[in-house]
This record gives structure tokens, C-alpha cells and sequence, in this order.
């Protein structure tokens, strides 16, 4: 078996932000497999640009499923989803305002500059999905506990001192992970430190990844120990969903020391970001996520 990304993953991907700190982690994931030569299904991503010009889905009969149909497709080839994991879609939020805690590896992401395109921004995948306030607060180097000024324990608590609430996304938990493999403070005890502050709110908390860093405190087996923790915490936390982006993350999505991201990369988490968030929080209401992992 091979694995494979289809395009129709990644044809369209958003972000906004810097360089920074530190980057993340293992492919704790559901990964979709497919049978030898499944790759050529990426091909039908082309189908609709070879209408006649002019025409569009609508004027050949049933063409216009041809997209669902493609990733009800897709879907099949890689398998079944275990049970109470659901795979990251497009769709709209009830997170109108949404804040972004994150280190080094969220710094880009709202900086259309740093990015392909000014859509890849953090803020514009995030109004994609229905939020009209979009917050990226990031510092390189930052972990929840120690380092940079404010950390993100503390940077948590300022905003909400302020009045600040909505949806969180806690892009946080690399250099935690480094601190970790050092004998720092315990992962469990750093997530509680920001989810003790965020009750009654919803929070997404992407699981963490690195690609071959050079600098093994910062390898597979520590993001490996810290994504552990999240998927343990969610037992432990209502408002909470996890997004595994260490199980969508790859090779390619990471700049030469392998825990920062390329412009490409940003702009996929971004919009890997906001398409979790949609799954997990969709139209409703109250802080309680339809679905506590979310993969794809």
C-alpha cells in the first residue's frame, strides 16, 4: 500500500504569519492508504478545466456532482474512519471570532507577504468558514510555560483579563515538547495551564509535527509524547477537539531545519486550521465540539 494526498486536499490553502521558534512533531494519524496507482485519481482534479470555454458543470448533465463524487471516491479508496474521528471538511463555523495562540511556526501565518497568495492568510481562511474577527497572536520562541515574554499561559490570561472570547485555536505545544525532553514541566500539566482559563469557550488544539530536525529534542518522539497528551486531555475537557495536523503534515510543508514551515506549508496549516475548526465547531451553539479528533 501507498500513501497518497489527493490535490483535492490541498488544491486550495490560506495563511498569514512569520518565521519563528519552533515547529512541530509525529505523524500520530489516521493516514489514508490506497492500493498501488491510486495517484492517477489526482488527474480528475483536471476534468473541469477541459469544459469548452465558456460552459460550466451545470451545462452536462450530472457533471456537476462530478466533485462529490470524487471525494465520496477518495474517501472509499483510503478506508473506513475509525470510530470517533472525523476528517477534517469545508464548511462554515459558529466561531465568529476566532483567536490564534501560536509560537515561530504561526508568526507567518497572517502575513500575506510570507505567503503565496494574500487568501492563504490566517485571517481569510478563518472568514472563510464564517468568522468575521480573526486574532493571530504569535512570538517566536514562545512555549505555555517559560520562555519568550508572554508566554502563552499568560498570554491567554491577558486577553481574556481584556474581555476577549470566542474560539481558540492553541497552535502551541513544539517548543513544550523540546522543554519536555529536557525534564521541563509535564505536557498534561501545560495543556490544563490553558484549559483551565478557557472554560465554557470552544478550543481546537492542533496536535504537533517536525520533519528529521536536526535537533532531536525537537524529533518524533517528543511531539509523539506531547500529541499523546492533547488526545488525553480531551477525556479530561469538554470544549476541547484536537486536530491532528501532525497526521496531514508533510515532508514538503517544511523549510531546511524541519520544524519551521515554507510559504506552502503555512499556507496548508492555515487552511488545514480553519477547515478543523468548521468540523469541530460547526453552526450551533455552546462550547461542546460535535467531534473531539479530527484528521484529513
Amino acid at each position: 500500500m501507498k500513501f497518497f494526498r489527493s490535490q483535492f486536499t490541498r488544491h486550495r490553502i490560506i495563511a498569514r504569519g512569520g518565521l519563528g521558534a519552533i515547529g512541530a512533531g509525529v505523524a500520530l494519524a489516521v493516514l489514508g492508504t490506497g492500493p498501488a496507482g491510486a495517484e492517477p485519481l489526482d488527474d480528475l482534479s483536471g476534468i473541469l478545466t477541459q469544459l469548452p470555454s465558456g460552459s460550466s458543470t451545470t451545462d452536462l448533465p450530472g457533471l456537476q456532482d462530478l466533485p462529490g463524487v470524487v471525494d465520496g471516491l477518495l474517501g472509499t479508496l483510503q478506508g473506513t474512519t475509525p470510530e470517533g474521528i472525523t476528517q477534517r471538511g469545508e464548511g462554515t463555523s459558529r466561531c465568529t471570532t476566532v483567536i490564534q495562540i501560536g509560537d515561530s511556526t504561526s508568526v507567518a501565518a497572517d502575513n500575506a507577504a510570507m505567503l503565496p497568495t494574500a487568501g492563504d492568510t490566517a485571517t481569510a481562511q478563518y472568514r472563510r468558514i464564517g468568522a468575521t474577527k480573526v486574532t493571530v497572536d504569535a512570538v517566536s520562541g514562545r512555549a505555555v510555560v517559560g520562555g519568550p515574554s508572554p508566554d502563552a499561559e499568560h498570554a491567554v490570561a491577558s486577553r481574556l483579563a481584556a474581555g476577549e472570547r470566542g474560539c481558540w485555536v492553541i497552535a502551541m505545544g513544539v517548543n513544550d515538547a523540546g522543554a519536555i525532553a529536557g525534564g521541563g514541566i509535564g505536557a498534561a500539566e501545560r495543556i490544563d495551564r490553558i484549559m483551565t482559563q478557557l472554560q465554557g469557550q470552544p478550543v481546537l488544539w492542533p496536535t504537533v509535527t517536525s520533519s528529521h530536525p536536526s535537533n532531536q529534542a525537537f524529533g518524533a518522539a517528543a511531539m509523539a509524547t506531547f500529541n499523546t497528551a492533547l488526545r488525553d486531555a480531551t477525556t479530561r475537557y469538554g470544549n476541547l477537539a484536537v486536530y491532528d495536523w501532525a497526521g496531514h503534515a508533510g515532508a514538503d510543508d517544511f523549510g531546511g531545519d524541519g520544524i519551521h514551515y515554507t510559504a506552502a506549508g503555512t499556507a496548508e496549516r492555515n487552511r488545514g486550521f480553519a477547515d478543523a475548526l468548521s468540523v469541530a465547531y460547526p453552526p450551533g451553539a455552546g462550547a461542546t465540539p460535535s467531534t473531539r479528533w479530527v484528521t484529513g
